[in-house]
């Protein structure tokens, strides 16, 4: 469980990063389906019982 956990946090950490770009760049769409994969893989996280804490707060503000 603890590699499914982290391999999350990392999918997590590069659909945020790609968010980030995406808004840079201004581009509206990808900056959507970025939040869509982010919340996928945040609910998928809830399912699974793995608490994802507070690191992902700020995420609020941006989708």
């Amino acid at each position: 469980m603890r590699e499914f956990a982290l391999t999350l946090h990392l999918r997590i950490h590069d659909s945020v990063t790609a968010l980030r770009r995406a808004h840079a760049m201004g581009d509206d769409d990808l900056a959507v389906t970025q939040v869509g994969e982010i919340q996928d893989l945040v609910e998928i996280a809830a399912r699974n019982g793995i608490d994802m804490g507070s690191g992902y707060a700020e995420l609020s503000a941006l989708g």
